[in-house]
């Protein structure tokens, strides 16, 4: 069972100093992948995100935002194997950027989102994402 274990972790991304930044970028693209096709197939999951105003999440809305979110995984799943590389580096963080600045202004501005359970897992992820990354550039970018 180890070698088989062995054989899978050389595809998994290499961090050049030891750090897990790549194995959570990972994680979380993949994630992000499942939630995408969600959205295509079940407007439940997206109504929760935006339960302040359910009604306005439609098929077409949702859709859009599986696709926002399935562009977004694969920007972050490609920087999960290059965080080495400044450009992408930099992508990965503005994914993360852009994502809490949705998520912020639809529950702070546009008032669509409530603080709860919907909300609070892009607003962790894009938080603590945000901030790991801005605090550990140095140790990953050549």
């Amino acid at each position: 069972m180890i070698p088989y274990f062995q054989s899978i972790l050389q595809y998994l991304p290499q961090s050049t100093n030891g750090g897990k930044l790549p194995y959570w970028l990972l994680l979380i693209s993949i994630v992000s992948i499942f939630n995408s096709f969600q959205s295509y197939c079940n407007l439940d999951l997206t109504k929760r995100v935006y339960e302040q105003n359910p009604s306005q999440v439609t098929n077409l809305s949702a859709r859009t935002f599986g696709t926002w979110t399935l562009i977004t995984s694969i920007v972050r799943f490609y920087g999960a194997f290059y965080l080495y590389n400044k450009p992408i580096y930099e992508l990965v963080q503005f994914t993360y950027l852009i994502a809490a600045w949705h998520f912020f202004s639809e529950w702070l501005i546009f008032k669509t989102c409530k603080l709860g359970k919907g909300l609070a897992g892009p607003l962790i992820v894009s938080s603590i994402s945000l901030t790991w990354m801005y605090l550990y550039k140095d140790d990953y970018v050549l």
